[in-house]
């Protein structure tokens, strides 16, 4: 019986040695199950999306404050808003995330969404007391936050 689970116990460890561990790509950081890359190249937001699948990733998508609150963490001082992966571009007032997963949480700022002229993607500010989100313009320029599972 001893050499039974002396030998359950090699195979467990010489198994668990060919296990792949994933790790971000170079660059990007590691939050949750998802790796996250700013990126300060200023662009219109369907541009930036496009940029992300690229990479094999979407605009990022953002499920609860802490996932908030660490997107934020990946812009620079000097950057105070940036693109990420929500739209109503499909229809008025029914937002979505570009990755597909459910739409299960919000964080506008106040008076936002308000589809002032004609704003149909979201950006992630922070600057004043608001680290929240607008509704902007897709053609305005801005730099964006990519997210790719792991």
């Amino acid at each position: 019986m001893a050499m039974l689970r002396s030998l359950l116990l090699l195979f467990i460890v010489f198994s668990m040695g060919n296990a792949e561990v994933k790790k971000c790509p170079y660059g990007w950081t590691n939050f949750g199950v998802r790796c996250y890359k700013f990126f300060s190249e200023a662009v219109n937001w369907i541009t930036a999306e496009k940029n992300c699948q690229r990479l094999d990733a979407n605009l990022a998508s953002v499920h609860n404050k802490i996932e908030q609150d660490f997107l934020l963490s990946l812009l620079p001082s000097s950057t105070t808003r940036c693109w990420f992966g929500t739209h109503d571009g499909e229809q008025e007032g029914q937002w979505l995330w570009t990755d597909g997963t459910p739409y299960d949480y919000t964080y506008w700022a106040p008076g936002q969404p308000d589809n002032k002229g004609i704003e149909n993607c979201g950006d992630n500010m922070k600057w004043f007391i608001y680290n929240r989100w607008n509704d902007a313009a897709c053609l305005t320029s801005l730099g964006y936050v990519c997210a790719k599972y792991l």
